[in-house]
């Protein structure tokens, strides 16, 4: 059996936002992530899934929430696995990555979320006390990013336990996007995994490289930064880049820039 990498990837020229919102989507720059990934696989024997579809409408579960259905989804179409790896498209793997499916230890794995922790605290806050009567489920290094994880069939049962609490709370799930504005499933699903206790693997830090803006690895403002205009520093920072949070810029180079270009130096 093989390990399979399962990235979400509707293709349409408008998204629903975490609120719910119908709102324009460029999607140009993730053919690139996906490409990296579909040569990082072939090198690796691994096998690469695209969900393409949505299995319900976006209106009724966001596609952050559906792509929880993976074990569901590998199944029904007869696939055969042994781990599989859930990341999101706006990511590229370097080629010479290591095999990170030898570094799970059979585990519900992923990488700790190392943006602001001002969010993660207010997130972690918000959704304890609204849906479990506390003040915190969870510390703020306990917070793992939903953008890259690694799970098995020894975890399909937390995952059935996980779509019953989303069918029982649907409403206010859905309302919450807005209440607390943290996502849409990241802040939920950290504090399900501490309540059902499942165990968590973290990944040595340079398997995903998050905010990457924040941690002054791109040039995009010549008035105000000091580095040089090259990608050293990136592909000596780890293997894989997630391009979130990436804003407007007087270079004007948005995401589709930077996928674009990163994929095409190291391709």
């Amino acid at each position: 059996m093989k390990n399979i990498v399962f990235i979400p990837y509707i293709k349409r020229k408008e998204s629903l936002g975490d609120s719910g919102v119908a709102k324009p989507r460029w999607d140009g720059g993730y053919d690139y992530g996906i490409s990296s990934w579909e040569k990082w696989c072939k090198k690796n024997n691994c096998e690469l899934f695209i969900m393409d579809e949505p299995m319900v409408a976006e209106s009724e579960m966001l596609i952050t929430w559906q792509r929880w259905n993976v074990l569901e989804i590998l199944d029904s179409n007869k696939i055969e696995y042994h781990q599989v790896l859930i990341v999101d498209a706006d990511s590229i793997v370097h080629p010479d990555c290591p095999n990170f499916f030898e570094l799970t230890n059979g585990k519900f794995t992923s990488q700790l979320t190392d943006g602001c922790y001002e969010w993660v605290n207010r997130a972690i806050r918000g959704y304890s006390n609204s849906f479990f009567n506390k003040e915190m489920c969870l510390k703020p290094y306990e917070f793992f990013q939903t953008g890259f994880v690694i799970v098995n069939k020894t975890h399909k049962e937390f995952f059935n336990k996980v779509f019953k609490f989303y069918n029982e709370n649907k409403n206010a799930i859905i309302k919450s996007y807005d209440t607390h504005r943290t996502g849409s499933d990241i802040s939920l699903m950290n504090c399900l995994r501490k309540e059902f206790d499942i165990e968590l693997n973290i990944l040595p830090r340079e398997y995903s490289i998050m905010d990457i803006t924040r941690k002054n690895l791109l040039y995009f403002e010549p008035q105000r930064q000091w580095w040089s205009d090259d990608l050293t520093n990136l592909f000596n920072s780890g293997w894989i880049y997630q391009f979130t949070s990436i804003g407007e810029n007087s270079m004007g180079r948005d995401r589709k820039y930077w996928m674009e270009r990163i994929y095409k130096e190291l391709y």
